[in-house]
């Protein structure tokens, strides 16, 4: 671990551990509820609140239980003036404006909506989007498929009812980041096989795929050994928590990543970090992905660590590329 390959604001941010004894993970004896409000604390404690209408929603799934989802409306996304950008769509213009499904990152173990409430309403802003974040099932509770199955209940409440908030629930964006962005993955692939709404698009961020495994990955190796944030342990606990005995590991609802076929797939915009064990695997996804003919831009960050979308209000890299997906999105990456 050099200073020199971190991004100043992210050494800044995290000096104390790197200069310390690093991200350990003993996860031995698992406290998942002391885990998740950790987490949540630990996050509130660096977020600032974010100024944006939301609401919060109950819905039903398939089998009577709840569900809650909490949509962000952009009051005004034109900025004109402010950034030079081109005019965006508003609540008020005669085209609508698209629908960003959010699936929060956690290890699928935890994370909510709460510790992910800053960025979903920046990206709803930058992008001009409806933000629809659902607040789905977590394991070992709830394991695989559970929030997959919350996915697709969540698109198609979306297409339902996105047009009463300004949306055009016919264009459909996929986003999350860590473990939502290998739900929202998964969910595209749905879609297309006809088994959920239609999804026009997806926002990656540093996702997990399936297409290298931990043993083969570089980057696991070289960042997962407890000095940049996701030590490799920490992921094969969440993985061994997430996944029930049995599951067939070539499912695409469980890794995206090896699906036998990925044509067909939409335009996709995916992020990795140069200093994320994931960064392989996200970066070999967008790879396949193009190999089957899809259209897709990656990103790789370069100095940034697992998790840095989250702290976009610390770290001005996150920010640009925040502004930057938004700018593609409002061009009309997505739309037909």
């Amino acid at each position: 671990m050099r200073k020199e390959e971190f991004d100043p604001e992210v050494y800044e941010f995290y000096k104390a551990a790197l200069e310390g004894p690093g991200f350990k993970a003993d996860l031995s004896n698992i406290d998942i509820e002391l885990m998740r409000e950790n987490e949540i604390k630990g996050h509130a404690k660096h977020l600032e609140p974010y100024d944006i209408e939301k609401r919060d929603i109950t819905v039903k799934r398939s089998d009577g239980s709840e569900m809650w989802l909490r949509v962000y409306v952009p009051e005004t996304v034109g900025r004109e003036e402010q950034k030079g950008a081109t005019k965006n769509a508003t609540k008020n213009d005669e085209e609508a404006m698209p629908v960003i499904l959010y699936f929060h990152g956690g290890g699928f173990i935890m994370g909510s909506i709460e510790d992910h409430d800053p960025l979903c309403g920046k990206l709803a802003d930058e992008c001009g989007a409806v933000v629809v974040a659902p607040e789905y099932r977590l394991a070992p509770e709830h394991p695989f498929p559970a929030c997959i199955e919350d996915a697709v209940s969540t698109a198609e409440w979306a297409l339902e009812h996105a047009g009463e908030f300004g949306g055009d629930p016919h264009m459909m964006i996929a986003g999350g980041d860590s473990s939502g962005a290998n739900i929202s993955a998964a969910l595209a692939l749905l879609a297309r096989d006809g088994k959920a709404p239609k999804i026009s698009g997806l926002i990656l961020f540093y996702g997990t795929y399936g297409c290298v495994g931990l043993e083969a990955s570089v980057s696991a190796k070289t960042y997962g050994q407890g000095g940049y944030v996701l030590p490799v342990n920490a992921i094969e606990k969440m993985m061994e928590l997430y996944i029930p005995e049995g599951t067939d590991p070539d499912d695409y609802r469980l890794n995206p990543g090896k699906a036998k076929d990925l044509s067909g797939m939409p335009p996709s915009i995916i992020v990795s970090g140069e200093l994320d064990p994931l960064r392989d695997d996200g970066e070999e996804f967008a790879r396949r992905l193009e190999e089957a003919g899809n259209s897709v831009c990656l990103i790789r960050a370069n100095g940034m660590m697992h998790g840095f979308m989250l702290y976009w209000q610390k770290f001005s890299h996150a920010e640009a590329l925040l502004e930057r997906i938004g700018k593609m999105i409002r061009d009309g990456l997505c739309r037909k």
